[in-house]
């Protein structure tokens, strides 16, 4: 199972997990700590299980449509959004220029 998983935020600003393309979002935490995380899309029956930042248990059910965006524009995002909240005191603009240019080079 591949365990290899980021940290992003959703649309509302709250944290997210991004997973193959995939966000999830905190259900609840257990009595043992572990985390239960669950698809963004609320149709889609995906579930993930996080114990001390691993994935521990991972839905083995199809998704029932098609990832968003690809993980390389999804990483992207996920930096500039970290960029614009850890760097408030540069602007959002010169924040992308600068992103935009690791891209590219």
């Amino acid at each position: 199972m591949d365990t290899k998983f980021t940290w992003s935020t959703n649309q509302k600003g709250e944290k997210a997990l991004l997973y193959k393309n995939y966000l999830y979002r905190l259900r609840r935490e257990n009595q043992n700590g572990s985390l239960i995380y669950v698809r963004i899309n609320k149709s889609c029956p995906r579930v993930i299980t996080l114990k001390n930042d691993a994935i521990i248990q991972c839905d083995v059910t199809r998704h029932n449509h098609d990832p968003r965006l690809t993980e390389d524009v999804q990483t992207v995002f996920t930096g500039l959004k970290r960029r614009v909240i850890t760097d408030a005191d540069q602007s959002i603009g010169k924040i992308h220029e600068e992103e935009v240019k690791k891209i590219c080079e």
